[in-house]
């Protein structure tokens, strides 16, 4: 039989790592590769409860027209637009619980690449 001090150190390493696999499942990333053709789009959606965050980051290699956006019936909201962009490294806070989309416009006669990720 283990002594009482072995079981203790066991049961908090234990511990330990079932809060480092809770941390890491809070962070997980999700990464994503978009080619777009001249004149067409791409999406990244994901369903967020309301007031829940979540991180997003992405490089195109040329600018791209990029928002976030949802659907209400036959109405699109727009909690994130901006025109023009290259990259970008921020978090949204979903304001109602909604599917939410990434979405990225290629106005350009290029073929654009986005290269990024999700992050929890």
């Amino acid at each position: 039989m283990a002594p009482l001090n072995s079981i203790r150190f066991a049961i908090a390493v234990a511990a330990m790592l079932t809060a480092a696999t809770d941390a890491d499942a809070q962070t997980a990333t999700a990464p994503f590769t978009h080619t777009i053709r001249p004149g067409k789009i791409a999406e990244e959606c994901f369903k967020l409860p309301a007031g829940q965050t979540i991180g997003y980051a992405f490089e195109a290699t040329e600018p791209v027209a990029f928002n976030i956006h949802f659907h209400r019936g036959n109405d699109v909201e727009y909690p994130v637009q901006s025109d023009h962009v290259r990259h970008a490294d921020d978090r949204f806070t979903a304001p109602s619980t909604e599917e939410f989309c990434l979405m990225w416009t290629n106005r350009t006669l290029q073929m654009v690449t986005i290269k990024g990720d999700l992050r929890r």
